[in-house]
């Protein structure tokens, strides 16, 4: 397997979102935007509140996509982040209770494809974590006697994050090849595709494979230990870029 591309990341690239970051991955280019709304928690987690991310691959970052309503890819790409969150424990949803059974924060994510050219689940949770790391919220005050609520106009309360997801996407064939960080061109040509997430450390969080193709046991240990390396690079980067703000 050969090198793989450099990741840039910019965090606070939308000045009207709470939080936000910009991603660069070789011709890949993801922007995340983060608004937080107060609502009313789920029934059945009444002290938690709750992520709700969603993908759009715009028409104009590639001839593949088409404008319109979210697509089957777009869809499944926003539940595979869906999960990655649930499974890696990357947040405390507690911390983002207000009243309990009554009043939450909610984080509605819009991660936006403005040029694709491949790996792009990589691109968008690397996104995604550097735009929570981004995120500030504002400071809430209630009224004892009113109940009323009232938001602070400054917004300095960070969002603790318990570990940092990252992905490495990888592009199969079926002569037993694989390419770290698949270009657009190359995933169509190869015969699947396979996304590693891990969390902080050595720590496995998802295996995704879309396509027949088999992986050997060793080709998958390779992977892996090629991923390893690669998302503690992606968590530098992402850290470095949230130092800075």
């Amino acid at each position: 397997m050969e090198d793989v591309q450099p990741m840039i990341v910019n965090v606070g690239a939308v000045s009207t979102a709470d939080g936000s970051a910009l991603v660069r991955l070789g011709g890949t280019c993801v922007v995340c935007g983060i608004k937080a709304e107060l609502a009313t928690p789920d029934v059945t987690e009444p002290d938690e509140g709750y992520l709700v991310a969603n993908i759009h691959l715009a028409a104009l970052s590639s001839s593949s996509f088409r404008s319109g309503p979210p697509s089957e890819e777009a869809q499944s790409l926003s539940q595979w982040l869906h999960d990655v969150c649930k499974k890696s424990n990357m947040m405390d949803m507690k911390q983002f209770c207000v009243i309990t059974g009554k009043l939450c924060w909610v984080l509605y994510a819009d991660i936006t494809c403005l040029n694709y050219d491949g790996s792009l689940p990589q691109a968008s949770l690397a996104a995604l974590v550097a735009a929570l790391r981004n995120l500030r919220l504002p400071t809430i005050t209630i009224c004892e006697e009113t109940q009323r609520v009232t938001p602070s106009p400054l917004r300095n309360m960070l969002v603790r994050l318990l570990c940092s997801p990252a992905a490495v996407s990888f592009a199969l064939s079926k002569d037993g090849k694989m390419t770290c960080c698949p270009s657009g061109e190359e995933e169509q040509l190869s015969s699947g595709l396979l996304t590693i997430v891990s969390c902080d450390g050595r720590r496995l969080c998802d295996v995704t494979k879309l396509g027949g193709v088999a992986v050997s046991l060793p080709a998958m240990r390779q992977c892996y230990e090629k991923a390893l390396s690669y998302t503690n690079d992606i968590r530098r980067v992402v850290g470095q870029a949230s130092s800075c703000t």
